[in-house]
């Protein structure tokens, strides 16, 4: 590592202390029947009119205007379930697959390391029907890094554990974007301690002992 190299050792340390083995990041229809659902209800209305289009030539009907409009919905419709299908897979090449004490893999097997985080962000989720507005706090965790972010969705396997594995790293953790100021510098869920500064703010939040404002 050269001279002035970011490297966020207190978390390195932590993770080789603490993690042990791999920890999976398993989506919710992840397993190769959950796939094949999802594909099936993404793609089964298109499908539909094509094999529709398909059975009428089978029959012999002669009204090219029904068979051709089967077939012409049917591959319209194809388009934005196989753009809603590339954008999914676009997104999910960000979402973390495993942590380890070495660090985080991504989908795709890139690795990022734990010398390298920066923070970790809680993001919240806003949705809106009509004139009702739902706001879902802490919905992922996005774990931001020197060189990109891995991304905890929120429906996998064992998410309480995972949400706890991650809130318990001495690292600076931010709400959407705003850094946290609760939780004292150098504990779990707290900021590390990384200067003078930050030990003073830690010593200060120490008990007085008895007796300590009479002098």
């Amino acid at each position: 590592m050269s001279a002035g190299a970011y490297y966020n050792g207190p978390v390195a340390d932590w993770a080789k202390q603490n993690i042990r083995g791999r920890v999976q990041v398993r989506t919710l229809f992840s397993s190769k029947i959950g796939m094949i659902v999802v594909l099936a209800l993404l793609f089964c209305v298109p499908l539909f009119f094509i094999a529709l289009g398909v059975l009428q030539l089978l029959l012999g009907v002669r009204d090219r205007n029904s068979v051709g409009g089967a077939f012409a919905c049917g591959f319209v419709m194809l388009f934005p379930a196989a753009l809603i299908y590339v954008f999914g897979m676009y997104v999910r090449q960000s979402f973390a697959k495993s942590l380890d004490a070495e660090g985080v893999t991504a989908s795709l097997g890139r690795k990022y390391p734990w010398g390298k985080l920066y923070y970790v962000d809680h993001v919240s989720k806003h949705t809106r029907f009509g004139r009702v507005s739902r706001h879902v706090k802490d919905n992922q965790l996005e774990l931001v890094f020197e060189g990109g972010k891995a991304i905890i969705p929120p429906l996998i396997h064992d998410r309480a554990m995972v949400w706890d594995l991650i809130n318990r790293m001495p690292v600076e953790v931010r709400d959407d974007g705003v850094v946290r100021q609760s939780g004292v510098p150098g504990k779990p869920g707290g900021n590390p301690i990384r200067n003078q500064e930050d030990l003073m703010a830690y010593l200060q939040s120490l008990p007085k002992p008895p007796g300590a404002d009479e002098h």
